[in-house]
């Protein structure tokens, strides 16, 4: 696919690059500052557009102009403990899923294809329930609830759209590689749709307290490099607009080591 990349010269956007390249995408970067970008970026990148995030005709022209397929929103940072004074997180996301939805119509063709960042607090706390979210007890990085709540709203016919419901990332390697080495793969993660993979709900049991000691006990198991759910979302775009985690909001933990 030929992939738009927002947040190319970031900490999770510089490590897409390498996965998007790995798994045959063409990416356009579109970064505010393309003096950040390194030599080898560029020499991967098909094209560069300098613009801001919170620019909606910039985007929708980007969009347009590269005939992109798909965006992989990785801009910006959620605050942990409440709302920045701006608002300039949840503006960015909005601006790009109206930038998604007036390009599409205006091309008249398929949904384009998003995968957009967010937090592991967004994630259900059971598959049965799903209208209870992990966020609800444990109510951290609360931007990304008001973006769930936007890109809800949207017409499948318009975006078809992915959240990276990310808990804690540590990058493997201290700088970005290209192109990715065989270590970040896809193979070293579960996916999971709706509530996070192999949760489990034994503590739920427990009167009033059950739903926070089941988080608790669970949550800090969630961490994951930065690279592998990148290469696995990366290897999702090949799908297009046949993947499974379309409309759906997507939790990755790190695949248990078997015993030797």
């Amino acid at each position: 696919m030929k992939v738009l990349l927002l947040g190319a010269t970031g900490n999770v956007g510089s490590r897409a690059l390498p996965a998007l390249i790995k798994h045959g995408h063409t990416v356009i970067a579109y970064v505010r500052s393309p003096a950040k970008l390194a030599p080898e970026q560029r020499a991967v990148l098909a094209g560069v557009v300098t613009g801001l995030v919170t620019d909606k005709p910039a985007l929708k022209t980007a969009i347009l102009a590269h005939n992109c397929d798909a965006v992989f929103h990785a801009a910006g940072l959620a605050q942990m403990w409440g709302r920045s004074q701006t608002g300039e997180y949840n503006t960015m996301f909005a601006t790009v899923v109206a930038a998604i939805v007036e390009a599409r119509k205006e091309r008249r063709g398929p949904a384009i294809r998003a995968w957009l960042m967010s937090g592991f607090p967004m994630l259900d706390l059971n598959s049965a329930i799903p209208t209870r979210l992990i966020g609800d007890y444990m109510p951290m990085f609360p931007e990304h609830r008001q973006n769930l709540a936007l890109i809800q709203e949207q017409e499948e016919e318009d975006i078809a759209w992915s959240l990276f419901c990310a808990s804690q990332l540590t990058p493997k390697h201290k700088e970005a590689r290209i192109p990715a080495p065989d270590d970040c793969s896809a193979a070293n993660v579960v996916a999971g749709a709706g509530s996070p993979p192999e949760w489990r709900d034994t503590l739920a049991w427990v009167p009033l307290i059950g739903p926070y000691l089941n988080i608790l006990s669970q949550a800090g198991g969630y961490a994951t490099s930065s690279e592998d759910p990148l290469d696995f979302i990366a290897a999702d775009l090949e799908e297009g607009r046949q993947s499974e985690f379309i409309g759906k909001k997507v939790g990755f933990k790190l695949k248990r080591k078997k015993a030797t």
